[in-house]
């Protein structure tokens, strides 16, 4: 949404803060550029825009905008504590600079400074410096108990502290802040990020419609009650949230991301599905466009519910390559490439992929486990056992993964032609890959690890010897079909949509004549 919307500082803030939680970094730049046409040279902003450039891997260019601000007030600390940590991460360390930040660092600390410490607690929260980030909202407190949003900046820390203890405070601190001021929508959100935390997302569900009556202004709610709903599994009402968010904002790329998800998990209409990632993509060059992050997450999640559509691998691959361009150094992105490389079957340039990977990083298993299934997809049966049984001996027991069970029920089918191993090695897939994954609730994460295409994958080798005949009335199903029900019934959960699971979870339903299921 445009920050020129936002009713007041108050409310602008919370739009910042919340971008910057998200970490859609050149949104959170665009927000605040739009409010320094209104706020000039505003210390505040400029730093906001400066975080903004950082996060986004231009250190240099940052480190030029902080310095711009270098002592500014309302932010002196915040800025030293991101000049110090973008000197660090600079190719060419200046040593005697970082000295002078940290002495200046020291020295700022002593200084009773609210509006300061509290820019410094929101950073060092982000920045994942939860201690750090704790003392300076105790700071702000014990200097001006009623400072603006220092109570529900003091929530965000303790919840995503990473501990369970303070976590729980949270809720307390985020109820005495709305006390205090009732305008204050973050400790209304930091209430919402409470209840799905805690899952209770009917309870964030029906906070979250207050909030959007109380406040109207702040449209990224509509998004947000969009998400809460695909996790209930209400797929209808999910997009309709996201269709009323994309009338007030057409360019919210979380409303157009569930409206994709939509249309290929629950309706498969692959056609819609595409032309709408294409607008989400030119959405993305215009708003996010240097977000590696957000490339890489839509790649990984658009391809493992596309039914191997061909167009729509394309447009997946297109984001993926994005993403790697964005930030070469990354093992990670560098294997989503490999992944969707391998789903549109072509496993030559998937392994050359996978090889650049573990040159990023040799410590990457699941581009090591992929380059063998490459391999025996290429028919190099022999080389692929070898590293299986080496692989497979240095992780085995405790380090058991899907990926090696899976590679040796590939080789098993394709080499030693066992079905009984096939099977053996396929449930152990299955349940390995089940254990790892969230069945509970339905987002975005959730769907792109429970990988549908790869289930069904699975599900389509069980049920290949399974015959087209039912049981004998009277009769439990065959282990194989009973193995690829409990493959499938996940899957039509988390993509309800996809046909090719509907119709295997319909054949499994009549072999083991449950006919009126089928």
């Amino acid at each position: 949404m445009s920050a020129l919307l936002c009713p007041d500082a108050l409310a602008l803030h919370t739009l910042i803060h919340y971008y910057a939680r998200k970490k859609l970094y050149h949104s959170l730049q665009t927000a605040a550029t739009q409010a320094l046409q209104k706020r000039a040279n505003d210390p505040t902003l400029l730093f906001w825009k400066a975080f903004g450039v950082w996060k986004e891997g231009k250190t240099q260019d940052a480190i030029r905008d902080f310095q711009s601000i270098r002592g500014k007030q309302g932010v002196q600390l915040p800025v030293l504590l991101c000049l110090k940590q973008a000197h660090e991460e600079a190719r060419s360390v200046d040593r005697e600079a970082v000295q002078e930040i940290k002495e200046d660092i020291f020295n700022e600390e002593k200084n009773n400074r609210e509006g300061s410490f509290f820019v410094a607690a929101c950073v060092s929260m982000l920045l994942n410096e939860h201690k750090k980030a704790r003392d300076y909202i105790g700071k702000v407190l014990e200097i001006m108990s009623s400072y603006p949003q220092a109570k529900s900046m003091q929530g965000w820390i303790e919840l995503t502290s990473g501990s369970d203890t303070k976590a729980r405070k949270a809720l307390e601190i985020f109820k005495s802040a709305q006390e205090a001021n009732k305008t204050d929508v973050d400790a209304y959100l930091g209430e919402v990020a409470f209840l799905e935390h805690y899952n209770k997302p009917k309870e964030a569900l029906e906070l979250l419609n207050k909030i959007l009556v109380a406040y109207g202004w702040f449209t990224p709610a509509i998004s947000e009650k969009a998400r809460i709903l695909l996790s209930l599994g209400d797929w209808e009402q999910a997009h309709e949230a996201a269709s009323r968010a994309l009338t007030l904002d057409a360019n919210s790329i979380d409303a157009m991301v569930l409206d994709t998800v939509f249309l290929l998990a629950k309706k498969s209409k692959h056609s819609a599905a595409r032309d709408r990632i294409t607008e989400l993509s030119d959405v993305i060059k215009e708003m996010e466009p240097f977000n590696a992050a957000l490339h890489a997450e839509l790649a990984a999640l658009f391809s493992r519910i596309a039914a191997r559509n061909g167009p729509i691998l394309v447009l997946c691959q297109e984001l993926a390559k994005k993403a790697t361009e964005l930030d070469p150094t990354s093992s990670e992105y560098m294997t989503e490439l490999g992944n969707i490389r391998m789903l549109m079957g072509q496993h030559d340039q998937a392994y050359q992929t996978y090889q650049q990977a573990t040159k990023l990083d040799e410590a990457n298993m699941t581009a090591l486990y992929a380059m063998i299934r490459c391999q025996v997809m290429l028919g190099q049966l022999d080389d692929a056992a070898g590293q299986f049984e080496f692989l497979n001996e240095i992780h085995s027991g405790t380090n058991a993964s899907a990926e090696l069970a899976y590679i040796g029920a590939l080789l098993a089918s394709a080499r030693e032609k066992s079905e009984e191993k096939t099977i053996q090695k396929l449930e152990e897939t299955v349940k390995l890959h089940l254990e790892s994954c969230d069945l509970n609730t339905i987002t975005r994460a959730s769907i792109a690890k429970l990988n549908p295409d790869f289930l069904l994958q699975i599900a389509k080798q069980l049920l290949e010897s399974a015959g087209s005949e039912p049981v004998p009335p009277g009769e439990p199903p065959t282990p194989q079909v009973a193995k690829g029900v409990k493959v499938l019934e996940p899957l039509a959960r988390m993509a309800p949509g996809m046909l090719d699971a509907q119709l295997l979870l319909a054949r499994s339903r009549f072999l083991s004549r449950d006919f009126e299921g089928a």
